[in-house]
């Protein structure tokens, strides 16, 4: 089955020369024989959740480990960083 095209080209415009006028283009709601009509969904069509309801509480967990973790980082780039500061007055000194 051909695609439906409803795009076409602009004639190559020269000096001297002039093209004939373009085709009426078709109206939007026909389509060439041969082809469905295109129908057209609201979207979404029904919201559904991506995940099952999680309690207060989980969240309440899984929100304290996660700051704890950052802490935890945090306090390793300080320390990495102490220690390259120390290693560079080491080496000019």
């Amino acid at each position: 089955m051909a695609p439906c095209t409803h795009y076409q080209p602009m004639p190559p415009h020269h000096r001297g020369a002039q093209s004939p006028p373009p085709p009426p283009a078709p109206t939007p709601t026909t389509c060439p024989a041969g082809e469905p009509p295109m129908n057209r969904y609201p979207h979404p069509i029904q919201p559904q959740p991506c995940l099952p309801s999680v309690e207060t509480a989980d969240l309440h967990f899984l929100r304290c480990t996660l700051a704890y973790q950052n802490q935890l980082l945090a306090d390793m780039k300080a320390l990495l960083q102490l220690l390259v500061k120390q290693g560079e007055e080491e080496t000019d000194g």
